[in-house]
């Protein structure tokens, strides 16, 4: 299998990824992942059985694009590839002229939220309706996609999210290493702490949620923002100012971008997603769940799949800062011994809807069910 990913970073898509690329090595098969530059560092890959392959992937010039294509397919033919899997919309283009040349199979997946259906052009739409399978991460999306392209019938498939379930495990996570990150961040031990971890983007609402901590100014607590940043600092350093803005430097910390994510969300008391704009996979909801975090987050369709079930979630209308605020301070006031004796209600929920080998499994499954159609052909 070949797998075409834009770019190999630490976002769902890489995850998803590497994560499907090891279960098909680990099934006695051969995984390659093609992407940019980037992705040749990273540790992983070896780690796991699966061969980083270097191609510019990511050019919008339909001139490049055909001539990617036509080295994907020459990479099919030359390492005897069964399945190409472009794991974004616009790759699905790519994917489609090379196993179209190529003469293999198509896998393509939708990792957008339900909105962006819509805005599919009419090249990924062609890409998608002629893949012999795409697969969505939820059914909210896969509602909205059969809508659009009903050719597809039994060729869309929904494979939720899953996560290492013994990675995000409490038992697991030690307290030596959230007291680490409790004293690198100087985190009062008497004070809630909420965190927002994301990318700083826009969209990830970060401004948003500054909006509405200075409305709930009466509510001693301490903030952490914390996440990777993807254009040089600029909307970082506007979060900055705006912390001074809303005279909150004592009660909100912007913290580098943390490796172990596992027990920073175990050092907060509610995890924050107060995205603008649906987000692919609510990874950083499905990951605090996993931990028997309370969540609060914007009310977008895939959020809503992703918390269901959870006895401590809280959704807000998307941008609006008061109902923000009001469910910030709802979920700080649940008295601790309800917060604990809903914590395995979460946990147990979670782990029956977001297992990363379940996941693996489905997908294995599926790559296996294309393969034995050739075979039988």
């Amino acid at each position: 299998m070949l797998q075409l990913v834009a770019h190999f970073d630490a976002g769902g898509a890489s995850r998803l990824a590497l994560e499907i690329g090891g279960a098909v090595v680990a099934a006695g098969g051969r995984a390659f992942l093609a992407s940019e530059s980037a992705l040749v560092s990273t540790h992983e890959l070896p780690r796991m059985g699966v061969k980083a392959v270097e191609m510019k992937l990511a050019s919008r010039n339909p001139v490049t694009n055909f001539n990617v294509a036509r080295r994907v397919a020459r990479f099919v033919a030359e390492n005897g590839i069964d399945i190409i899997h472009a794991q974004n919309a616009s790759l699905a283009v790519i994917g489609h002229a090379a196993a179209k040349k190529a003469g293999c199979r198509l896998v393509t997946t939708f990792h957008d939220g339900p909105s962006s259906v819509q805005a599919l052009s009419k090249r990924s739409r062609a890409a998608f309706a002629e893949s012999d399978l795409v697969v969505t991460l939820s059914n909210a999306t896969a509602l909205e996609i059969a809508k659009a392209i009903p050719s597809l019938g039994h060729r869309l498939s929904v494979v939720p999210y899953g996560i290492d379930l013994t990675r995000f495990d409490p038992t697991q996570v030690t307290a030596p290493r959230v007291v680490q990150l409790a004293n690198q961040w100087r985190v009062p031990d008497d004070l809630p702490v909420i965190m927002a971890p994301a990318a700083f983007e826009r969209g990830k609402g970060q401004s948003l949620l500054l909006e509405a901590l200075a409305l709930i100014r009466d509510l001693d607590l301490r903030c952490i923002l914390v996440g990777p940043e993807n254009d040089g600092g600029a909307y970082r350093g506007q979060l900055q100012k705006e912390i001074v803005q809303h005279q909150l430097q004592d009660r909100v910390l912007i913290a580098e971008e943390v490796k172990d994510m596992a027990a920073a969300l175990m050092l907060a008391d509610l995890i924050v997603a107060p995205y603008l704009e649906p987000a692919t996979y609510n990874r950083v909801i499905i990951e605090a769940q996993a931990l028997g975090r309370p969540v609060v987050a914007s009310d977008f369709a895939n959020a809503r799949e992703v918390l269901d079930g959870s006895s401590m979630a809280w959704l807000t209308p998307p941008g609006d800062a008061m109902a923000l605020g009001w469910a910030i301070r709802d979920a700080l006031s649940l008295p601790l011994d309800e917060r604990e004796a809903r914590t395995s209600q979460v946990i147990d929920n979670l782990r029956q809807r977001a297992d990363r080998s379940v996941m693996t499994e489905n997908m294995l499954s599926l790559y296996g069910h294309l393969v034995e159609a050739d075979q039988a052909a």
